[in-house]
């Protein structure tokens, strides 16, 4: 248990962050259930919290504040508010604030770690254009004008596994981890959203990718800490 929490709290944390970790997660369990009931109150009151709370987890641990990686989480913040709303001019809003920050998050790693090389990133992108393709293919017709807009986020979603993939290949350490786990389960989100266009009945495709998004976003910031640590000791 003491090992959970030192992980929640993060050795650079202040004692603010713990319990931002924990409210971040509740409000992020609370949004699940409401996802799974269709609770539109519930969803606008909660889903609007969860990336100030990891803005505020990411800035209170962090000792050298990286605006980039603030921005990349105003962006989902923007498509999460923009996507609540079922009217179509916030929903094409939504979708291009999500390939904003599929760009942004994929400029804001790369800056972070090093090219894992052209192989590696090759070999790491198949799984993922395999993957893009097949939904694609299954969505084609439901997407209608939607279509260019979600190639465009899987060009990016898949250049950024590709990266991030082909980086745990060459080096597997434990920041690796939380960055590829972090990808494949922005991935599996992505799917099931795309599922969701297929088999709208099925209600259980929206709290489950909730689910993926919340783990991820917080898997992301825990990379970027970690990463942000590392720098700081081989600078001492």
């Amino acid at each position: 248990m003491s090992q959970v929490v030192r992980f929640l709290k993060g050795s650079d944390g202040s004692k603010i962050v713990l319990p931002l970790t924990i409210a971040y997660f509740l409000i992020g369990f609370v949004e699940i259930i409401a996802e799974s009931n269709a609770d539109i109150s519930l969803i606008k009151l909660t889903k609007p919290l969860l990336m100030p709370l990891l803005i505020f987890i990411y800035w209170y641990s962090s000792k050298k504040k990286d605006l980039l990686f603030v921005l990349v989480l105003l962006s989902v913040w923007c498509a999460n508010v923009c996507l609540i709303s079922k009217t179509n001019s916030l929903i094409v809003a939504g979708a291009i604030c999500i390939l904003i920050n599929r760009i942004l998050t994929l400029y804001a790693v790369a800056r972070i770690i090093k090219f894992p090389g052209y192989m590696p990133m090759l070999l790491g992108s198949l799984p993922f254009l395999f993957l893009y393709l097949y939904i694609v293919n299954l969505t084609y017709n439901e997407l209608r004008e939607g279509f260019i807009l979600f190639v465009l986020q899987g060009i990016f979603l898949i250049l950024f596994g590709g990266f991030c993939l082909g980086n745990y290949i060459m080096k597997s350490n434990l920041p690796n981890t939380f960055l590829l786990i972090s990808t494949l389960l922005f991935t599996a989100a992505q799917f099931l959203l795309s599922m969701k266009l297929l088999y709208e009945p099925y209600a259980i495709f929206q709290p489950v990718s909730i689910l993926f998004f919340v783990i991820g976003q917080y898997l992301l910031c825990r990379f970027v800490l970690f990463e942000e640590r590392r720098k700081r000791r081989l600078l001492k």
